[in-house]
């Protein structure tokens, strides 16, 4: 059952990350044709009627500012660019009939929207190559590391990405408010926009979750491996143990040698004084004395 709740959770976590990458795609071709579903993706929408250089309406996407006619058709090949700004100074260059805030704060609308261009395709970078190494991880445990590692990063920048152009679009807006102008932020360019960071936090913190069990688990065998490596039974050792064991068996036969030589007086003596030792606790190591005494000669015993 663990098991099978682990394929489940694994395949869950690729199905995110494969939407997640669906995501900043559909994010990044935003501009890039004015055809059905792609024209609905855009940052905001605001009334430019009058400004020169523009239309009656401006749509600002990804890669720039598509212009839309009274009649509801789009033009965005014109106004294409990397790191396009949402500003109506930079994209039209004119300062007639543009809202005041996008003149003061010209430097703010300009910056937040080409750091955010850059960010979008950095996250793009990690978060794909996390997809395609995740699907190897099945075949091999030691892309694992990586896959955390460019997930983390992907976070962060896909993070930064979005805020900052969640920033410049909420400014847009009340620029365009504050020049009695209607204006509206894209509601599916945005949703697709933070639905991307919610995925790229949970699929972070899902890989970041398996990869401390696994370092866990593999800790926890090498462990017992090292246990039942250290608890076999070695009979070498036991046989040193005995080998160096500090009793002396050798002194009862010398005793006994040297009573049989001197006669049956000393032999009753030397079986009580063996008796007697044998009783007393034996102290460790080697008794010089008691061995000394057991080859004392004959003669000098009995007179």
């Amino acid at each position: 059952m663990v098991k099978v709740w682990n394929i489940a959770l694994r395949l869950l976590v690729l199905l995110f990350l494969a939407g997640n990458t669906l995501l900043l795609i559909l994010m990044i071709i935003s501009g890039a044709t004015d055809h059905y579903p792609v024209n609905r993706f855009y940052w905001i929408q605001g009334n430019t009627t009058g400004i020169p250089n523009a239309g009656a309406e401006t749509r600002w996407t990804f890669w720039g500012a598509c212009l839309q006619d009274t009649d509801g058709s789009d033009t965005c090949s014109s106004n294409l660019a990397p790191a396009y700004p949402i500003s109506p100074v930079d994209n039209f260059n004119t300062h007639v009939n543009v809202p005041h805030q996008f003149i003061s704060k010209r430097d703010a609308f300009y910056y937040l929207t080409r750091f955010s261009f850059c960010f979008f395709w950095i996250a793009l970078a990690f978060v794909g190559v996390s997809f395609v190494l995740y699907i190897l991880t099945w075949c091999s445990k030691m892309l694992s590391n990586m896959v955390v590692v460019l997930m983390s990063f992907g976070v962060v920048f896909n993070t930064a990405a979005v805020v900052l152009q969640t920033a410049a679009s909420v400014m847009a807006k009340n620029a365009f408010h504050d020049g009695d102008r209607s204006a509206k932020l894209g509601a599916s360019m945005m949703g697709m926009a933070w639905a991307s960071v919610f995925l790229c936090i949970v699929e972070f913190v899902s890989l970041a979750v398996f990869f401390v069990k696994s370092r866990l688990a593999s800790d926890y065998s090498i462990d017992n491996t090292r246990y039942r490596t250290s608890s076999k039974w070695n009979p070498f050792r036991r046989e040193k143990e005995q080998a160096t064991d500090p009793i002396l068996t050798t002194a009862p036969d010398d005793v006994q040698q040297n009573a049989s030589i001197v006669g049956p007086s000393s032999n009753t003596n030397a079986v009580t004084a063996t008796a007697a030792t044998e009783n007393q606790p034996q102290p460790k190591g080697i008794n010089f004395f008691t061995i000394r005494k057991s080859h004392e000669r004959p003669d000098d015993i009995s007179v």
